[in-house]
């Protein structure tokens, strides 16, 4: 069933329309073994247990917020770094519209996405340092953001929103050297739950996420990712494709998993249990 939540970035619309055309990219002063950032551990710390597993509590009205996307949109169109101590931009005045927390949660979860472990993020007006940790556009530090590695970290950021208002351990899998967990992580993880992919630099960003046979089975589907991926946000654009097993199938040509207009740019998340859905999941004894 198709489920579609739709809005508007009337707001920002007039002062970001600029951003579907990048100018020219001008050459970045830093070079990429240019960097040594000290790492400085923010609360509550780097995510357990190893990548590709992490933990989600990205608030999904902080992530919806028109402000936000923007703040991610503006980032994008340049290097990520702009200087060897592994600052980020100081005019992206975006941020200065959202609450303390909001804008720490969207830089937490952008660094724990797009950088390394080993690497990190500074906002020079909080002085504060984001932990990088799965990795998945570590070449952002010195150039502008790929058009593949914006599908990865907005898939990424997808997975990562919760609004349960729980944090919740997950793991996550992709076509990607850095998101191939081990055997053991997987009968860790063992309740398969969703896969997501959009590219929200693009203009109309949707989110789309498709969900596995067992939540079907044990949980409202509708209901579950509507609080997970919008909670109340009024400018959620969520479309849940329906059951994965459909909404994707293998490319023999290219040897991937191909999910609507993504390709193999996809991520799909794992839990550990149904425990943190409540009643939106009814697990028989």
């Amino acid at each position: 069933m198709l489920k579609s939540h739709c809005f508007s970035f009337v707001v920002v619309a007039a002062s970001v329309a600029f951003m579907g055309c990048a100018a020219p990219e001008a050459e970045n002063p830093v070079g990429a073994d240019d960097f040594a950032v000290g790492l400085e551990t923010q609360d509550p710390g780097d995510p357990d247990p190893r990548p590709p597993g992490s933990n989600n509590l990205f608030n999904p009205g902080c992530f919806w917020n028109p402000n936000i996307q923007a703040a991610y949109r503006l980032l994008a169109q340049k290097p990520l770094y702009v200087d060897a101590q592994g600052n980020i931009s100081d005019t992206i005045s975006y941020l200065d519209q959202v609450t303390s927390a909001c804008r720490n949660q969207a830089l937490k979860y952008l660094a724990r996405c797009a950088l390394p472990e080993g690497s990190s993020m500074t906002d020079p007006d909080t002085n504060i340092t984001y932990n990088g940790w799965l990795g998945l556009a570590d070449q952002w530090k010195t150039q502008v953001l790929s058009s593949d590695n914006q599908w990865w970290v907005t898939s990424c950021l997808l997975e990562h929103l919760n609004g349960y208002g729980i944090e919740v351990p997950i793991l996550l899998q992709g076509d990607r050297s850095e998101l191939q967990p081990t055997s053991a992580q997987i009968t860790e993880f063992q309740v398969p739950e969703s896969r997501a992919w959009g590219n929200l630099f693009a203009p109309n960003f949707v989110a789309n996420v498709c969900y596995f046979t067992n939540m079907a089975t044990s949980c409202y589907v509708n209901q579950l990712f509507d609080e997970r991926i919008c909670d109340t946000s009024p400018y959620c654009n969520l479309n849940l494709v329906g059951n994965c097993n459909t909404a994707c199938f293998y490319n023999p040509i290219g040897g991937f998993l191909h999910c609507g207009s993504s390709g193999n740019k996809h991520i799909s998340v794992r839990v550990k249990d149904y425990d943190w859905y409540g009643s939106d999941c009814e697990i028989p004894e």
